[in-house]
């Protein structure tokens, strides 16, 4: 669930930061005022940017936004309550949902609204049958326990560049897992387009299997939006040396249970578990399941892409 507002405090303190340097890291401020560095980059990139950051300006903004009108669900008509559920039973996301209609020009509630509605049952549609998270509730995040293995390339090392999104071309990496651990399905997902790859594994995950998944999905990417790729510290991935030898990108290691580092590719495996939930033996998903899957997430509209598709924006970044 979504933790308190920022207080005007810690407003100030993001603003002394980037007053300190310019192109720190969010999670440098973001440990800095203790929030997570999404927090910090939504609160920063909603407020002028980092050079025009104003801490008052972006706490009264912030106030009157909390205030804003929402349409309730009882102004909202049968036919549209009809086919929001019918959405949400197809899969799709309360946010693609909310796009489409808007797009048409239908009065709808907002993403927010429809997701509360789904937790709190008033839809007639359960929440692990319709979300792709399938949870029966909300969770907050685990507290950070770093500790870091020796000799990997930490993510504290990795550019502003990098975590700001500011180019194409940097990706992030996980598995799948299947039934009983014998097989699995690589994902990645580029960070600013967040168009997403998935790489079937039907004989598991051991680190030879891995890179030769890595492999099979870079090939499929563009050398000039090659650069970089953001790991956990799986065992899975011991020979990322090989492909920054293979093809000169750089590579990023999260802290231990610290999935939010890598929250995007967390979000993407959550939402194909939709189709492959926990316990499916992945080794008889074809890669043609696999990219029917990827196709759905890659065109639908994002809120977090200003509702344009990742396919879309993947198409312009590869011809640049």
């Amino acid at each position: 669930m979504p933790g308190a507002p920022l207080s005007l405090p810690e407003r100030e303190e993001i603003a002394v930061a980037l007053i300190e340097n310019p192109d720190v890291a969010w999670a440098v401020i973001a440990r800095r005022v203790g929030r997570h560095p999404t927090t910090i980059t939504r609160e920063v990139d909603g407020h002028g940017g980092r050079c025009r950051y104003r801490p008052a300006i972006a706490d009264r903004d912030a106030g009157v936004a909390r205030k804003r009108p929402r349409e309730p669900w009882e102004h909202v008509n049968d036919e549209v309550r009809d086919r929001i559920i019918a959405e949400l039973r197809l899969g799709r996301s309360p946010a693609a949902i909310w796009a489409d209609l808007t797009a048409r020009g239908v009065a709808v509630p907002c993403v927010e609204t429809i997701y509360t509605a789904v937790y709190a049952g008033t839809l007639g549609v359960a929440a692990v049958d319709c979300l792709r998270t399938r949870r029966r509730r909300r969770r907050c995040r685990q507290a950070r326990n770093p500790n870091n293995r020796p000799g990997l390339p930490n993510i504290d090392q990795r550019p502003a560049t990098v975590n700001d999104r500011e180019e194409p071309g940097h990706w992030e990496a996980d598995q799948i897992i299947g039934k009983a651990n014998g097989s699995s399905m690589i994902t990645l997902t580029e960070r600013v387009t967040k168009y997403t790859i998935a790489i079937t594994m039907p004989n598991g995950y051991a680190a030879a299997d891995t890179l030769a998944g890595l492999v099979e999905a870079l090939e499929q990417i563009p050398a000039h939006l090659r650069l970089s790729i953001t790991f956990d510290q799986g065992s899975e991935w011991a020979l990322w040396r090989d492909l920054t030898a293979t093809y000169g990108l750089d590579v990023w290691f999260c802290d231990p249970h610290s999935p939010w580092q890598r929250g995007q590719i967390e979000n993407v495996n959550r939402q194909l578990r939709w189709w492959f939930p926990r316990g499916t033996p992945l080794a008889g998903v074809t890669p043609e399941e696999a990219n029917h899957a990827t196709s759905i997430l890659n065109n639908q509209r994002r809120r977090s892409l200003d509702y344009q598709s990742p396919a879309s924006l993947y198409a312009h970044a590869t011809v640049q």
